[in-house]
């Protein structure tokens, strides 16, 4: 089995947490809203320890089944309101955007935070329409979450991820979105397109609280830490390779790729498991 690490890439933005720059000792104009922990997208292509890059790693994994690393993994935390906010499916990005893939996403919560839905998409269309956006507040659903809370953001979902919030972000490998309504700030909207990919979401459907596995159809993050070190290896053997990621914060945050051929999971993978730091580990992307 190896493991290697993977060195993040800095993303400065205008609701980034000066937090992060201290953490991490990046000076930037802006602060730094996201770490990108794992990445083939062309925007901030990550690079293993190993000098190779995911995308050459990948190549190397799945032999060309991918035009690109097909999952996007990031740290992002906020000072404040990010824009509200959709992002296409599938078969959108490959249509209008000529992109491999949609953007449907989880965040685990590493702090307490909040978060908003729009579960009332059809007013917010009305509202579009007759240019009536200052008031698309009034109808969002304000959620505040506890530190271990999963939300899984379908592609569809209209959301903002609010102020004072750090997540990890496991995403499929997509920059695709489409920006309704930035709270006074001057930047560009894309309405056009939101108003074609929006679909109704319920708060009930996407959050999860009191559970360690989260499974998506894009992938799987598992929570690990001394009680559920047993029940995991079982979960895990089957794959051949998973991403970790700390669930607490310090200087060195990273990711790190885990390989394991099949004659040796069991016995690797529980070697690894008795580490004495809970991680998540995502798996099932391949």
């Amino acid at each position: 089995m190896t493991e290697i690490k993977v060195q993040p890439k800095f993303r400065p933005l205008v609701w980034g947490n000066w937090k992060i720059n201290e953490l991490f000792n990046v000076q930037s104009e802006l602060p730094i809203g996201e770490v990108w922990l794992l990445s083939g997208h062309q925007l901030y292509e990550t690079t293993m320890e190993n000098g190779m890059t995911i995308n050459e790693y990948g190549t190397s994994i799945y032999d060309g089944k991918y035009p690109k690393f097909p999952l996007l993994i990031k740290l992002v935390s906020t000072n404040q309101w990010l824009s509200v906010q959709v992002h296409p499916d599938d078969a959108f990005a490959r249509q209008i955007e000529h992109e491999p893939w949609g953007k449907s996403e989880a965040w685990y919560f590493l702090e307490d935070g909040e978060f908003a839905i729009c579960e009332d998409v059809e007013t917010m269309k009305e509202l579009i329409t007759q240019d009536r956006l200052s008031q698309l507040k009034d109808i969002l659903t304000f959620v505040k979450v506890k530190k271990g809370t999963f939300v899984y953001i379908p592609a569809g979902t209209v959301h903002a991820l609010g102020p004072n919030s750090t997540v990890v972000e496991v995403q499929q490998t997509s920059d695709l979105t489409y920006r309704i309504y930035d709270w006074g700030r001057p930047r560009e909207v894309h309405l056009n397109k939101a108003l074609q990919v929006s679909r109704q979401v319920r708060i009930s459907d996407i959050v999860f609280e009191h559970i360690n596995c989260l499974k998506t159809p894009y992938f799987t993050m598992q929570i690990l830490d001394k009680s559920n070190r047993d029940n995991t290896i079982s979960n895990l053997k089957e794959s051949k390779l998973h991403i970790s990621i700390p669930t607490e914060l310090s200087a060195d945050f990273s990711a790190s790729v885990i390989e394991a051929e099949e004659g040796e999971r069991t016995q690797k993978l529980s070697r690894f498991l008795k580490e004495d730091f809970p991680s998540i580990l995502v798996y099932n992307f391949i």
